[in-house]
């Protein structure tokens, strides 16, 4: 890059933008974002990580300074627990002066040691799918300009994720996912903008949940990828048989569900998930050598000033109360109401 306008944030997206426009694949662009970046955003090593939908995996999809034989080799199963908060809450993490010696840091170190970290969330279609991982070592840490212009890179991979998604879908596919007979997730978005809008016009209260069915990933370690989504497909029965046929439900990740419930007040709602969280260790129980449970975050929106409020906001929030439900007892469910803006 020679203009010297392109090396302030617009400058800058503005020339990736135009060269990723005629890019032919989400690889190809997510490249150009990377060739691009490294002469705008200096770091020893940076890489663009997703979340396998159907099986909570990480795959590394392009980097820079990270090897080959590591990008190759990083198949893990799920982000590591202060990772997974980015991507659900969808709020960065930056660090500076890592203790090397420090649980976190074996964590969150990928291929290099470092002594700063800066990790983000990618957006698409307002819920995380995966992150922006960036260290450098040294005395220069980052600061909360970085912060904002790596956001902006995640906002942007996240954008150029869902115009690829709708090149490759259309409209006549099933919106009914094969795995576990859930809705899909894109199908769920505009139903659910649909309900927001009845709630509002007929001033009645909604609760929206995150079910997370544990077990999935040891499933698919223990007895395969089959076996695993016919748990999916239990847990979706489970719900099923505790809500109405007005309450959406849609597979919200490889093993994560989203419910709305309907013009149900907070003890209607706590009910039916307390009974969901029940009969799923009753009934799926017995299936494996092991434990089947599950965990569930849950927003209420009770008003028309929390149904105005993006999908973005409920989902972030959505994320922290799913992350903190495992404490909550053996019930597992952590509901509250939207927090309000600051």
């Amino acid at each position: 890059m020679t203009d010297k306008s392109e090396k302030t944030l617009g400058g800058w997206l503005l020339h990736v933008m135009r060269k990723a426009e005629s890019a032919l694949s989400l690889e190809e662009a997510l490249h150009v974002i990377m060739d691009s970046l490294k002469e705008y955003f200096p770091c020893q090593s940076a890489a663009v990580v997703f979340i396998d939908d159907d099986t909570n995996e990480l795959r590394i999809k392009t980097s820079r300074h990270i090897s080959y034989t590591f990008v190759k080799k990083f198949h893990q199963n799920g982000p590591s627990p202060h990772v997974a908060r980015v991507v659900m809450e969808q709020g960065p993490l930056m660090l500076n002066g890592m203790d090397r010696s420090k649980p976190m840091y074996s964590e969150l170190k990928m291929e290099h040691d470092f002594d700063s970290i800066l990790v983000v969330p990618i957006i698409c279609n307002q819920r995380g799918i995966g992150y922006i991982y960036s260290d450098r070592t040294g005395t220069d840490g980052f600061l909360d300009s970085d912060l904002l212009h790596l956001q902006v890179v995640g906002y942007l991979v996240g954008q150029l994720v869902e115009k690829f998604d709708l090149l490759l879908t259309s409209k006549e596919l099933s919106q009914t996912d094969d795995a576990s007979n859930a809705m899909k997730y894109k199908a769920f978005v505009p139903a659910f903008a649909t309900e927001l809008q009845r709630a509002q016009t007929h001033d009645y209260p909604l609760v929206l949940s995150l079910i997370s069915a544990e077990a999935f990933r040891k499933f698919v370690d223990v007895y395969g990828i089959d076996e695993a989504h016919s748990l999916l497909a239990d847990v979706v029965g489970i719900v099923r048989k505790n809500v109405r046929d007005m309450d959406l439900l849609a597979r919200y990740g490889a093993d994560v569900f989203i419910l709305c419930l309907s013009g149900m007040t907070e003890d209607e709602s706590r009910t039916a998930l307390e009974a969901i969280v029940r009969d799923v260790e009753r009934n799926v129980f017995g299936k494996a050598d092991f434990p089947v449970t599950v965990a569930i975050g849950a927003i209420q929106l009770a008003d028309t000033t929390d149904q105005k409020r993006s999908l973005q906001d409920i989902l972030a929030a959505l994320g922290r109360n799913l992350m903190d439900a495992p404490t909550k007892g053996r019930n597992r469910i952590l509901m509250t109401p939207l927090p309000k803006q600051s």
